[in-house]
């Protein structure tokens, strides 16, 4: 039985050697990795500066006279002329000088550039600012016009429907008007026929009195006569009765 044994077991250990070396060689390899990557890991960002001085000489050449140690990046010059590389500039302070033409360009610089858009835009934000509160007052502004508008339109409304009742009372004033003028023409006429009855009254009044007296007068007349012939006839009669 230990003779069957030694080969597997010296079978698996054989085995066993070459994982175990993997994973250790793994792990270094793991390390060195590590390590290697751990500068970039730890180190912190950094830029190089934009900002530089030129020398500015007396004549174009480089081993001309230095008239200044160094003009400062984006400084803003008077471009006078060219020649052999070089430009002819005048600073702001009024110094005449050489500078090679690699050092100059025909527009600002980048950062300067930069700022000035930085400006432009902080200018155009307060500007859209301003200009949201004012579209914000123009719609407030124009609620209140919506609503004085709905008022004025009721108001006109009204103002209309008072209109049309004041046509409607004119033409009937009008009417009125017109029917009352009828009245007085006709009242006129009335009372001109009042007037020709009244005279026409006046007239049979008159003439019915004329008739009374007339009778009245034949009346007394025949009165009178009755009175002289009555005692007459009475006088006859007595006489025929004696004579009879």
């Amino acid at each position: 039985m230990r003779d069957k044994s030694r080969p597997i077991t010296h079978a698996a250990t054989t085995l066993i050697h070459p994982i175990a070396n993997g994973i250790v060689m793994y792990k270094l390899c793991l390390s060195l990795l590590l390590i290697a990557l751990s500068p970039s890991l730890l180190a912190e960002t950094r830029y190089i500066s934009d900002e530089f001085r030129v020398p500015l000489r007396k004549s174009p050449c480089s081993r001309c006279a230095i008239l200044h140690q160094g003009l400062k990046t984006g400084l803003k010059l008077d471009f006078i002329e060219t020649a052999d590389g070089w430009s002819h500039i005048r600073t702001p302070g009024g110094m005449d000088g050489w500078i090679e033409n690699q050092y100059i360009v025909t527009q600002p610089i980048a950062r300067d550039r930069i700022a000035r858009y930085k400006k432009q835009n902080e200018a155009l934000n307060s500007s859209n600012a301003k200009l949201k509160t004012q579209v914000t007052e123009l719609k407030t502004n124009n609620k209140q016009l919506g609503g004085r508008l709905n008022t004025v339109s009721d108001d006109n409304e009204a103002v209309s429907r008072e209109l049309a009742d004041i046509k409607v009372v004119s033409a009937n004033a009008l009417n009125l008007k017109v029917q009352n003028q009828q009245l007085l023409e006709e009242n006129e006429k009335l009372q001109g026929r009042i007037d020709v009855l009244s005279a026409v009254n006046e007239q049979l009044a008159a003439s019915n009195t004329q008739k009374w007296f007339l009778n009245g007068g034949i009346a007394v007349f025949l009165g009178a006569v009755l009175s002289i012939l009555l005692p007459r006839l009475k006088r006859k009669r007595r006489g025929h009765s004696e004579w009879a």
